[in-house]
């Protein structure tokens, strides 16, 4: 009896012990010194289905801490002093350093795209990105981070990346810049969807008709479903192999 007591308590803390969000290094609003929003507005349905990325443009990139929270500081400065935005306009930020600094974070709506700050969480990626896109470090923490709004709850497992320039009419904004878009675009779960300009039909919104349409052209054939046993999780599987290894031993 005592050793199927320790099986499940070794078991329990292999299938908790990896997660996708520890693995980032994330610096909360106090972290960075943030300061307090004028109001907070929060987010009116979680899970949300969809990410919109940009680049901040101004200031430039940064690499280390201290260059990333200076950054960070000066672009809350300029979204609440001149933009007149109740605080920092993104969910998140990414640098160079491969860390992830907190805007709103995953409960408030934000100010990062008209039409959608109530439907889609933003991420922005430090610096200009328009001839040269984020080095590798920034774009798998970026990546890494939507993972981790799945593992927590707040993103739906079936999400979709779109970039700013798609969520709004043609022409009205370049962002995230040139080199970031293609790789953005490369991205299993990014779509072509671009907002038209004007209003849509009926009581639709831009957000709803993107996810219709994201999940129409991202909807995999019957032939690449894969199986139950091929859609567990490479940290699942690992858990089940290691608990079935320790049973073999121990019985």
């Amino acid at each position: 009896m005592k050793s199927i007591v320790l099986l499940y308590l070794l078991f329990i803390t292999v299938a908790h012990g990896e997660s996708v969000c520890d693995a980032i290094s994330f610096v909360n609003r106090a972290g960075w010194g943030a300061r307090e929003p004028t109001s907070i507005t929060n987010l009116t349905a979680k899970p949300l289905s969809l990410f919109v990325i940009h680049h901040a443009e101004d200031p430039p990139s940064c690499y280390d801490d201290e260059s990333c929270i200076e950054r960070v500081k000066e672009i809350q400065i300029f979204h609440q002093h001149n933009q007149s935005w109740v605080d920092i306009g993104y969910h998140f930020l990414v640098g160079e350093n491969g860390k992830v600094y907190e805007g709103r974070g995953w409960d408030r709506q934000a100010a990062h795209s008209p039409g959608w700050n109530n439907d889609a969480y933003s991420i922005s990626f430090i610096g200009n990105f328009s001839t040269s896109s984020p080095n590798e470090k920034a774009l798998k923490t970026a990546r890494s981070w939507m993972n981790c709004g799945v593992e927590r709850h707040y993103v739906t497992k079936d999400f979709y990346v779109i970039t700013h320039r798609q969520s709004q009419r043609p022409g009205y904004t370049t962002c995230p810049g040139d080199a970031l878009f293609s790789v953005v675009r490369s991205w299993a779960q990014s779509c072509s969807f671009q907002n038209p300009g004007g209003s849509p039909a009926g009581n639709n919104t831009w957000p709803t008709i993107a996810l219709k349409f994201c999940a129409e052209e991202l909807e995999p054939s019957s032939s690449t479903i894969p199986s139950p046993l091929l859609s567990v999780s490479t940290h699942s599987m690992t858990s089940m192999l290691l608990f079935y290894l320790l049973i073999t031993y121990f019985l």
